[in-house]
């Protein structure tokens, strides 16, 4: 009994990892990232990168828009 459950665990485990891959690809695609390095992220680590991923999206959008897009002229 006890494999069994082990057995159930890993396979649980194999879906979210690979549910969380093809979602982190769609997320990147959509946001005009780099689509294999957030897919295999999102296969190695999880639900784990989507913070991390949030974070990168803010920083490459801070960097295409500019230092001083937040500042009125005058």
């Amino acid at each position: 009994m006890l494999a069994l459950v082990n057995v159930e665990s890993g396979v649980f485990l194999i879906c979210v990892l690979l549910l969380s891959a093809i979602v982190m690809g769609n997320l990147a695609f959509r946001s005009g990232l780099g689509i294999k390095r957030w897919t295999l992220l999102g296969l190695m680590i999880g639900p784990v990168a989507y913070p991390l991923f949030n974070t990168h999206k803010h920083y490459a959008w801070r960097r295409s828009v500019g230092k001083s897009s937040g500042s009125l002229k005058c």
